[in-house]
């Protein structure tokens, strides 16, 4: 493959969006989200994706080396910083629950002693120039939660992970819908 800067991506801005678990995500790039919430702003340095492979080794007595591998785990897991604090992000970041309206401007969040299994279909979308990319979890769940910060030198911090689940159907665990005809013709 040939050096080519014009293939250099760069994740300049983005918007990560989550749906109800069933919700049929946008069919291809030009597809709107329909029935999925913008979470709003991320920190600065956006979202990380990580893909992760587990195996165990297959030795045998007549070769030093490894005869074969067998593929034990798999995982695809987005990472980022939610700095908008929202009727939509907080109870994302608190693994689900209604916010309440308690009249005269108060509002409430049960968080339960006995949490739930929330599951959610999730969007990361990133743009370079008129490239579009979007990476679709079509089930998965937070499955961490960093501390969330409270403070004076800076915004309030709602870090998430979210580990994509094993497809309810076919072996699709995630995908990615892209426009970059120059990196993929």
């Amino acid at each position: 493959m040939p050096i080519a800067a014009s293939e250099v991506r760069i994740g300049a801005s983005g918007t990560l969006y989550v749906a109800p678990s069933g919700t049929t995500p946008p069919a291809n790039i030009a597809a709107a989200w329909t029935s999925f919430v913008d979470l709003g702003y991320l920190s600065e340095d956006g979202a990380t994706v990580a893909r992760s492979m587990t195996t165990e080794q297959v030795k045998a007595w007549q070769s030093i080396s490894t005869i074969r591998y067998l593929v034990t785990d798999v995982g695809i897991v987005v990472s980022f910083t939610l700095i908008q604090f929202s009727k939509s992000t907080l109870p994302f970041y608190m693994g689900g629950g209604t916010i309440v309206n308690q009249g005269g401007g108060s509002f409430k969040l049960s968080i339960s002693s006995s949490p739930t299994i929330d599951e959610r279909v999730l969007g990361l979308e990133w743009v370079d120039g008129a490239i579009t990319n979007r990476l679709i979890i079509p089930r998965g769940m937070v499955t961490e939660t960093g501390e969330m910060p409270v403070g004076r030198s800076g915004p309030t911090q709602l870090q998430v992970s979210f580990a994509a689940m094993t497809p309810a159907s076919g072996t699709e665990m995630s995908y990615i819908l892209t426009n970059d005809t120059a990196a993929f013709t």
